[in-house]
C-alpha cells in the first residue's frame, strides 16, 4: 500500500510525460509561468534527443537507445536533468528561467558594444561553421495553409451549348465557390532520408520514406481551384471536337481534347517529384549556412542593420550576449535576434521576421494582367549545436512564409470547327497562402566522396497517403512532435 501511494504521488507531482512502448512524450514548460517553452533540446546521452515543437510538445523513439538519463535545455534556461523513466509516468518538465548580469560576460576588460560583439561573429564565422562535405540525416515537415476571401466563377456567354446544360453548370461553379469559400486548406507533408552536401551548390538527396496528410477532395490550390472550374465547363463540350483555350489575349492550348471518362478519372499518383523534394529540404539548409551573401551573413552587415545588446543568459553552461537587429536602411527587410556566444562567438541561435511595415516581393498587374502577389510574412528560427570538433552545425530550422495574391482570369474555350462556338467563363479569386517548413537534423557525419558519387537521386518519391496522423509509421525513427492542429486533423468520410 505504502508504494502504491507513493506511485501515485509521484504521478500527481509530475504529470505530462510519459513512456508508451518504447517512445517517449511530453511537454516542457517555464517554471514560473507555466506557459511551452518552444525549441528547448531533450536529449539522452551524448548526441541523442530531439527538439520540443511550438507548443513546448516533444516525442522521443527509445528504440535500441541505451538507459541514460534525460537532459533538458533551452536558452535563458537552467538546463535540468532527469532520470530517464521505468513506466509510465506522466509528467510536464518545468526549466527554471537563468539570466545572468552583462557585467558577468566580459569580452576584454569592459563590456562590449552590440556592434563590437557582430563584427567578432563575422570575424569568427569562417571558423566556426561548416556546411561542405557533410552528411546530414534530417527529418523534414512541410505544412501548406491556403485560405479564401473571396471567388466568383460565372459563366458570361456560351454558344452551341442547350440553356438547360449551361444552367447545370453555373449550378456546379456556385457550388465549386461555396466548397472553396467554407473550406481551409491544410496539407502536411513528413520525409525523413539522407542529404549529401558536398559545396553550398552541390548536392544529393535520398528519401527514406515520406508521407502526406490532406482530404485530396479538397484541392483548393490556386491551380487546383482553376482546374476544377475548367473541368465543370469541358464537361458539357462536344467530346468528338478538339478546342483552342485563351486567357485574355495569350493563347494557353491550341488543340486541347477532352475524354470524359479519362477526366473523371483521378490520375494522380502519390509520388513527390525530385524537384519538390529538393526544393523544400535545400531551401530551408540553406537558411542555416554561413558565407558571403548568404541570408544570416547580410544581417551582420552593420550599414544595412543597427544593433542593440539586450542583455545576457546562458545555455548549457555557455554565457549567451542577447543581440537585437533592426533594418538600418529601407531595403533592409528584417528584424529579430541573434544568442551568441561569450566565449567563440558563434550564433547559437538567430530569429528573424519581417521589420514593421517590411514586406517582401511584390507584384502588381492587376489592371494588364489580372495578378497581385504580395509577400506579407517571412519569419524563422535556425538553432545550432556544436560537434566534438568545436564546430557548429544546424541542428533545427525552421521558416514560415506567407502571401496574399489576386487573380482574376477570363477563359474562353473556341471549338476547333466552322461552327466556332465558344464558351467564355469569368475566373476571380482572392486569398491568403502560408507555408511552414521544418527541419530537424538528427546527425552530422564528414561526408565520403565515393558515397556522394554512387548516390543516383530518385526522380520520383513515393509517399503513403494518410487520413490522419499516424505515429505508428514513424516509431522507429526520430521526428519531430506533430503540433495539436495535426494531431486533430481527420479526413471525413462521405
Amino acid at each position: 500500500m505504502t508504494k502504491r501511494i507513493a506511485f501515485l504521488l509521484l504521478l500527481s507531482l509530475l504529470p505530462g510525460l510519459y513512456l508508451q512502448g518504447q517512445t517517449l512524450s511530453g511537454y516542457v514548460r517555464d517554471m514560473d509561468t507555466k506557459e511551452a517553452i518552444p525549441y528547448a533540446t531533450v536529449q539522452i546521452g551524448a548526441s541523442y534527443g530531439t527538439i520540443a515543437n511550438e507548443e513546448g510538445g516533444f516525442s522521443l523513439s527509445l528504440t535500441g537507445i541505451p538507459r541514460d538519463s534525460v537532459l533538458v535545455s533551452s536558452l535563458g534556461y537552467a538546463q535540468k536533468r532527469i532520470p530517464y523513466p521505468d513506466s509510465g509516468l506522466e509528467v510536464v518538465i518545468y526549466l527554471e528561467p537563468s539570466a545572468i548580469a552583462l557585467d558577468e560576460v566580459l569580452l576584454r576588460d569592459r563590456q562590449p558594444t552590440a556592434e563590437e560583439i557582430v563584427r567578432e561573429v563575422r570575424k569568427a564565422y569562417p571558423v566556426n561553421y561548416s556546411s561542405t562535405n557533410q552528411k546530414y540525416q534530417v527529418f523534414y515537415r512541410g505544412t501548406s495553409y491556403m485560405h479564401f476571401d473571396d471567388l466568383k466563377v460565372e459563366i458570361e456567354k456560351a454558344t452551341g451549348i442547350p440553356r438547360e446544360q449551361i444552367g447545370r453548370a453555373s449550378k456546379k461553379l456556385d457550388s465549386l465557390a461555396r466548397a472553396v469559400m467554407e473550406s481551409r486548406l491544410i496539407e502536411f507533408r513528413d520525409y525523413s532520408g539522407t542529404v549529401l552536401m558536398r559545396e553550398r551548390d552541390s548536392s544529393k538527396i535520398s528519401i527514406a520514406r515520406a508521407t502526406k496528410l490532406l482530404d485530396s477532395r479538397k484541392d483548393f490550390s490556386m491551380d487546383g481551384v482553376q482546374k476544377q472550374a475548367q473541368g465543370i465547363i469541358l464537361q458539357y463540350l462536344d467530346t468528338s471536337m478538339t478546342y483552342k483555350l485563351k486567357t485574355g489575349l495569350f493563347k494557353i492550348e491550341d488543340s486541347l481534347a477532352f475524354d470524359r471518362k479519362v477526366f473523371m478519372r483521378d490520375e494522380k499518383k502519390n509520388e513527390f517529384s525530385k524537384g519538390e523534394i529538393r526544393s523544400s529540404v535545400l531551401r530551408t539548409i540553406k537558411l542555416s549556412q554561413w558565407h558571403e551573401l548568404s541570408f544570416l551573413e547580410k544581417l551582420l552587415d552593420g550599414d544595412d542593420y543597427r544593433y542593440a545588446l539586450k542583455g545576457a543568459s546562458y545555455f548549457q553552461g555557455t554565457p549567451i550576449y542577447v543581440v537585437s537587429f533592426s533594418p538600418r536602411k529601407a531595403s533592409s527587410k528584417y528584424a529579430g535576434t541573434l544568442f551568441v556566444s561569450a566565449r567563440d562567438f558563434a550564433v547559437l541561435k538567430a530569429d528573424y521576421a519581417y521589420g514593421e511595415g517590411k514586406r517582401g516581393k511584390k507584384f502588381n498587374m492587376k489592371l494588364l494582367l489580372g495578378i497581385k502577389y504580395i509577400e506579407n510574412k517571412n519569419r524563422g528560427t535556425v538553432i545550432y549545436k556544436a560537434s566534438e570538433n568545436g564546430v557548429y552545425q544546424p541542428y533545427y530550422i525552421t521558416r514560415e512564409e506567407g502571401n496574399y495574391i489576386y487573380l482574376h482570369r477570363p477563359l474562353k474555350f473556341i471549338e476547333n470547327s466552322s461552327k466556332r462556338d465558344k464558351v467564355l467563363f469569368d475566373f476571380s479569386l482572392e486569398g491568403e497562402g502560408r507555408e511552414k517548413q521544418e527541419l530537424l537534423i538528427l546527425s552530422t557525419q564528414q561526408l565520403n566522396p565515393a558515397e556522394f558519387q554512387s548516390l543516383v537521386e530518385a526522380e520520383k518519391v513515393p509517399y503513403t497517403q494518410l487520413k490522419q496522423f499516424e505515429p505508428s509509421i514513424w516509431q522507429d525513427q526520430q521526428i519531430i512532435q506533430p503540433l495539436e492542429e495535426m494531431k486533430n486533423f481527420r479526413v471525413t468520410e462521405n
